[in-house]
C-alpha cells in the first residue's frame, strides 16, 4: 500500500466517531474533504451572472503550492474581540465564496471558492481562494453568517435578516492556528504519544501561547475511545477544537502519529523536526526546508507562508489526513 493510500485510509472521520452519534467534528471534516476535491477541466473557469441558471456543484480545487504572505492576527492589532464572539458564522469551519448569491450555497452547492480558513479574515481568505480558482475578487464584498457558517457575496444580494461579519476578523487568527497545531503532526497535537493529562497541559499551553480568551481544555472522565479495543485502555490521546464552544476536546486514544504513518517514524517528518523546530531559522529558511523535503513526493504539498512578526523564529505545522499542508509561520523580511 502506497503512503498517500495509507493516509487516505488514516483520515477516515468514522474511525474516531460512535456510529450511533456522529459528531459535528465528523460531519466537518467529511464536508472539507468534498469542497475541497479538485476535478481536472480544460476550460478555463467563468463567472456567473444573475440572470444564469445555476450551475451543479463545483468540486472546487485546493490551495496549489505557491505560497502567500498573510499578516498573522492573534487577539491584538484592533480586532474587537466582542464582534468576533457575537458573529454566528465564527463556528464554522471555513469560508464560502460566491459572485451570485444562492440558498443552496451553504450545503455548498453552486459555489465559486470555498475552503477552511487560512487567515480566519473571509475577505483576505476569499480573495486568495477565488484567485486559486481562476476568477476575480467579488465586487464590494460582505461577510455574513448563515446557519452558522460564513459566506461571502456582494453587498447587493446578501439575504436579508442576517448577521453581517463587523470588522474583517470573523475567526481570531490564534483560533486558526489553534486548530492546525492540534492536528500538526511534527510537534503538535499528533507528533506522537501524549496521556490525556499531558496532552490537556500541552494543549492549555498553546491556547496561553497563542493569546486566546476564555478557552478550556475538556477531558473525559470514563469514556472509551471510538477506537479502543473492548475492555481496553487506551494510552494515549487525540482531540478537536470546538470553535463554537471555544473548547479543546481531548479523548483517550491509540497513537495519532503512528494512525496516520504506521509504525516507525516519517523521514520527511524527521527532517521538518530537526532542521526547523530544533533550529532557530528564517520564514524563508523553513520555508526552504519544506520545499525541499516534499519535493520528490508522489503527492503534493501545498505550503502557506504566514508572517508572524512577533516570533523570532519560524516554525511549521503539517495537518495529515486524506490530504496534506504545511503551514510555516515566521517574522517577515523586513522583521
Amino acid at each position: 500500500m502506497s503512503d498517500l493510500m495509507k493516509r487516505l485510509g488514516a483520515a477516515d472521520p468514522a474511525r474516531r466517531a460512535p456510529l450511533d452519534a456522529v459528531d459535528e467534528a465528523a460531519f466537518a471534516a467529511l464536508r472539507e474533504e468534498i469542497t475541497m476535491t479538485s476535478t481536472d477541466g480544460a476550460t478555463a473557469p467563468t463567472l456567473p451572472t444573475a440572470d444564469d441558471p445555476l450551475p451543479r456543484r463545483r468540486r472546487l480545487g485546493r490551495r496549489g503550492a505557491v505560497a502567500i504572505g498573510l499578516a498573522a492576527v492573534l487577539t491584538g492589532g484592533g480586532v474587537a474581540y466582542a464582534a468576533i464572539q457575537a458573529f454566528q458564522g465564527s463556528s464554522g469551519e471555513g469560508v464560502a465564496c460566491v459572485h451570485v448569491w444562492n440558498a443552496d450555497a451553504p450545503e455548498g452547492l453552486h459555489l465559486d471558492a470555498a475552503g477552511s480558513w487560512i487567515t480566519g479574515d473571509p475577505y483576505a481568505d476569499c480573495t486568495t481562494l477565488l484567485a486559486e480558482e481562476g476568477l476575480p475578487p467579488i465586487e464590494d464584498p460582505v461577510a455574513f453568517a448563515w446557519d452558522g457558517q460564513t459566506i461571502v457575496a456582494p453587498a447587493d444580494q446578501v439575504p436579508a435578516g442576517v448577521q453581517r461579519l463587523e470588522g474583517t476578523q470573523a475567526v481570531e487568527g490564534g483560533v486558526v492556528e489553534l486548530q492546525r497545531s492540534m492536528a500538526d503532526t511534527v510537534d503538535g497535537g499528533r507528533s506522537g504519544c501524549r496521556t490525556v493529562p499531558g496532552a490537556a497541559a500541552w494543549a492549555q499551553g498553546e491556547i496561553e501561547r497563542l493569546g486566546l480568551q476564555d478557552w478550556t481544555v475538556v477531558t473525559p472522565e470514563s469514556e472509551p475511545a471510538p477506537d479502543a479495543a473492548p475492555g481496553a485502555a487506551p494510552p494515549c490521546s487525540d482531540g478537536e477544537v470546538s470553535v463554537g464552544d471555544r473548547q479543546v476536546e481531548l479523548f483517550a486514544s491509540e497513537d495519532p502519529f503512528e494512525r496516520l504513518h504506521g509504525p516507525g517514524d516519517d523521514p520527511a517528518i524527521d527532517a521538518l523536526r530537526e532542521r526547523i523546530v530544533d533550529e532557530c531559522v528564517s520564514l524563508d529558511e523553513a520555508r526552504a526546508v519544506v520545499d525541499e523535503v516534499y519535493a520528490d513526493m508522489e503527492y503534493e504539498v501545498p505550503t502557506t507562508e504566514v508572517v508572524d512578526d512577533g516570533a523570532s523564529c519560524a516554525r511549521v505545522d503539517l495537518v495529515e489526513g486524506g490530504t496534506t499542508e504545511a503551514f510555516v509561520y515566521g517574522p517577515g523580511s523586513g522583521s
